[in-house]
């Protein structure tokens, strides 16, 4: 069996230390560890390893979560990701199989059952209730691209009854919006983001669903919040769309400018970039953050003598400011 290098994630350093020691002994010595979701998501961005192990239940970022992030990034989706947890419930394995997960490991750990799992993933076969559900959710699937909505509706009906998950319940909000029942849809996509608090499609969908009803701000919090994921992912294009769409709302928002500008300087589009956060200072002038961002964007763009004032700006509104601060008196040192 070749070593592998190997990446777990959980909270409980004694649960890491036990896998780490069975995975030496099984000979793969190239083991990382990360004590949270967000550490290993960063670590993974720096660092390519042949598999993940997560364990489920973790604060903040769940080890599920942490799978579908890795699955929706275009050089990570690859990564066998294999999930831990003490007991897998029906619904558990449902979850997981529609996430992409490589394989499940029951803990406490099993050397027998370890090496089995991770002995030659090119021959992975997922369990029968993962090949069972994932049928069922492609004949779906096929029925709403037919418009054949009441039958979709039934099969994704039976298959939240069978275990939730956020795709199913947003694709009953995807039915009930092509039907018109708005409020129906609504709670469909809520509940999808109830259970996958990174599914920006949801927000996406759940926003202009609030829009045909003439809830506009409430409209506008949920494209915002799709539109903040899609950044957080680098779906600069994706997030590009929405600010504008909740721009044509009507919205005079200094959150939807300041996005904006965050974006354009990500990009590149320094022009766009600073004309952005300039509508957001005109938007809110007593805002420190967003002269903070001008400040910023002033430094790439290799002025930093407007940089200073946009800095003194943020410091005049906010003194303890401390990041201002020290930007502020390197520049004042010409050390920037």
């Amino acid at each position: 069996m070749k070593p592998l290098s190997v990446l777990s994630v959980d909270t409980n350093k004694y649960a890491l230390k036990e896998l780490g020691d069975l995975l030496e002994y099984l000979g793969h010595e190239e083991i990382s560890q990360a004590g949270s979701a967000n550490s290993a998501w960063s670590m993974m961005r720096v660092k390519e390893y042949d598999c993940i192990i997560a364990e489920w239940n973790m604060p903040d970022m769940t080890g599920l979560a942490l799978l579908k992030v890795v699955r929706n990034d275009n050089e990570l989706y690859n990564t066998p990701f294999y999930l831990t947890d003490s007991a897998f419930t029906k619904v558990k394995v449902v979850q997981a199989g529609h996430a992409g997960v490589t394989g499940l490991i029951v803990r406490p750990f099993d050397v027998d059952n370890l090496k089995s799992k991770i002995a030659n993933l090119a021959e992975y076969v997922p369990e029968e209730s993962m090949v069972e559900a994932e049928a069922s959710l492609e004949e779906g699937l096929n029925l709403i691209e037919s418009n054949n909505f009441d039958e979709a509706l039934d099969v994704f009906n039976k298959l939240v009854a069978d275990g939730e998950t956020a795709e199913h319940y947003y694709n009953i909000g995807y039915i009930k919006t092509a039907q018109g029942e708005y409020a129906e849809a609504i709670q469909a996509f809520r509940k999808a983001t109830q259970l996958d608090r990174l599914f920006a499609k949801a927000y996406e969908a759940m926003g202009r669903a609030l829009r045909k009803l003439g809830k506009a701000g409430e409209a506008e919090k949920c494209l915002q919040k799709a539109a903040d994921i899609y950044m957080s992912k680098e779906q600069t294009g994706d997030a590009e769309e929405l600010l504008n769409e909740i721009l044509e709302i009507g919205a005079d928002s200094i959150n939807v400018y300041n996005s904006l500008g965050v974006l354009y300087r990500k990009k590149g589009d320094y022009k766009k970039a600073l004309q952005n956060y300039k509508k957001a200072i005109k938007v809110h002038p007593d805002e420190p953050y967003i002269h903070y961002n001008v400040g910023r964007l002033y430094l790439e763009m290799k002025d930093p003598r407007s940089a200073k004032d946009s800095f003194a700006a943020a410091l005049k509104i906010k003194p303890d400011f401390k990041e201002a601060k020290e930007i502020f008196d390197a520049i004042q040192l010409g050390s920037l």
